[in-house]
């Protein structure tokens, strides 16, 4: 009932009455009461007036499910969200989920994460209630080889947002970082559930460094708060991160995955650098030239020869 309560509160303008949200709402006022008492325990500031009810003078920054989700107005992703205080993953709860049948679109969202993880076994560093730390829960049409499209697409999505939020100049690094001033502000998960032939879902996470101390991060991470020198609304953020991932999943399933190539060729950071990639085969040094209709990287090397390559650590140079 406190989602209701909250939702009703910033849907009016100035004070709302007791008699009002119990009749709205079909609960009693001392219902209406203990909601509001349950709220100011969360950290939102509530302000009672004699004779004029009740009003919103100050919202916590904290990723509940009804601030995500409060004039989204998204199609498909966010339309449902999933809050946790602490998780151990918001991968392994998104997992979880989906197996059991959870809509596509679905969003968990936590204030931290005890075993927050990155591509290839890496811990994802998660202090409480800094940064943004989410898994989005979807099911395409994409076989199984097609999946490093969407970890492409979310790095489109999350980089506009933060060009859009905090006013700098990210960058996409390949294949799923995204970097400020050459430096990694932003972690991206891909993990999928598939047969042979096709998808049956895939989990996108998402890790963003806001508003997290450089002391709390590992070497050569950043956040927005140490580039800009300001602190930033993390569900200001969060959400326009969703709408930028439903804008380019809806994008995707409509005209195909060219649209997502060509925008993220416009913010990479590693086309046209010299780079070093190491990956399970071997290393691989040469000039990052272009992207394959796959989302493949495709590098140069030194003797002239293009080689493609699906996944692997970059080091710009």
């Amino acid at each position: 009932m406190t989602n209701e309560v909250i939702n009703l509160l910033k849907s009016c303008d100035g004070y709302v009455s007791g008699e009002e949200m119990s009749q709205k709402l079909h609960i009693s006022r001392a219902a209406v009461w203990k909601s509001i008492n349950e709220l100011r325990g969360l950290g939102y500031k509530i302000e009672a007036a004699p004779r004029l009810g009740y009003r919103i003078v100050s919202s916590p920054d904290k990723l509940f499910s009804h601030e995500l989700e409060h004039r989204l107005n998204t199609k498909v992703v966010g339309r449902k969200v999933f809050y946790e205080e602490t998780v151990s993953s918001t991968m392994d709860k998104a997992f979880e989920l989906a197996v059991k049948g959870e809509k596509e679109g679905t969003v968990i969202a936590a204030e931290t994460q005890t075993k927050g993880r990155g591509r290839m076994g890496r811990v994802w560093t998660s202090p409480k209630g800094q940064g943004i730390y989410f898994s989005v829960i979807l099911r395409p049409a994409l076989s199984p080889s097609d999946i490093a499209r969407l970890t492409l697409l979310a790095g489109v999505a999350v980089c506009e947002a933060i060009r859009q939020v905090a006013a700098v100049d990210a960058k996409i690094k390949w294949p799923n970082d995204v970097l400020i001033k050459g430096k990694k502000a932003v972690g991206i998960l891909t993990e999928l559930n598939a047969e042979s032939d096709r998808v049956r879902f895939c989990v996108i996470g998402i890790g963003i460094n806001v508003n997290t101390p450089l002391r709390q991060l590992p070497e050569n991470a950043t956040s927005l708060k140490q580039e800009t020198g300001k602190m930033h609304s993390r569900i200001g953020l969060a959400q326009e991160v969703l709408r930028r991932l439903d804008v380019w999943y809806d994008i995707l399933k409509m005209q195909g995955f060219p649209p997502v190539i060509e925008r993220w060729k416009t913010l990479s950071s590693t086309l046209g650098r010299l780079v070093r990639l190491k990956d399970q085969q071997n290393e691989l040094e040469g000039k990052a030239v272009d992207l394959d209709e796959y989302g493949g990287l495709m590098i140069q090397t030194k003797s002239g020869v293009v080689v493609k390559r699906m996944s692997g650590d970059v080091i710009e140079q």
